[in-house]
């Protein structure tokens, strides 16, 4: 029998913990806040910018799941795969609630090539190119902190990190697709003149 990957293992135990869960233990269910609050955590103040609000945010999603977690079984995914829909859910409602910019008008185009980065990855990576990419989404990450504008910043990451079309994106931001384009490349940009002042060049 093959030895299981630590996701693997991961994985098992999030079921067990959540089949229990499911039943009304709360114990069991606050190893999985435990486990996974964190990382949920990170994805809200990504998307949100501020520690506050992704605190608020990610407390809202525990909340939710609890409350759902009923209708959740392993013939619908893993637990974690639900798990990030349900944060993914909150946090574009989050985005939603919040007071945005005003549109501006830009002379410059959007790059022609608008592909997430999700689709330039290697399916079957291994250790080293791993470690090269989470290394690279952690640089990515640190950086889009320091993006001046949160809606450039918002649609980016929804393009790019969360696979979502412009379509989608215009629709969650309530704004014009080209408005969005327009968004998406402003962040690009800053975002390479970030990575230049720490002395990196990114060629994407």
């Amino acid at each position: 029998m093959a030895r299981q990957t630590p996701n693997e293992l991961s994985a098992v135990e999030d079921t067990y913990l959540a089949t229990l869960a499911k039943e009304g233990d709360e114990v069991a269910f606050g190893q999985l806040f435990d486990k996974h609050y964190k990382w949920v955590y990170n994805k809200a103040y990504r998307m949100l910018g501020d520690y506050r609000d992704a605190e608020e945010v990610a407390q809202d999603v525990f909340i939710k799941v609890w409350q759902k977690l009923s209708k959740w079984d392993t013939e619908q995914g893993s637990f974690q795969a639900w798990l990030n829909t349900v944060a993914r859910n909150t946090i574009i409602d989050a985005i939603r609630k919040r007071n945005r910019d005003p549109i501006v008008s830009f002379d410059s185009s959007p790059e022609d090539d608008e592909r997430p980065l999700t689709e330039h990855e290697d399916p079957r990576p291994g250790p080293e190119k791993q470690l090269e990419a989470q290394e690279a989404r952690e640089l990515i990450e640190s950086s889009l902190q320091l993006v001046t504008k949160p809606n450039h910043r918002i649609a980016w990451i929804l393009r790019h990190l969360e696979g979502y079309s412009i379509a989608e994106i215009a629709r969650i931001l309530d704004r014009k697709e080209g408005t969005v384009k327009i968004w998406i490349f402003r962040c690009m940009k800053e975002l390479r003149e970030i990575m230049k002042k720490k002395g990196i060049q990114w060629i994407y």
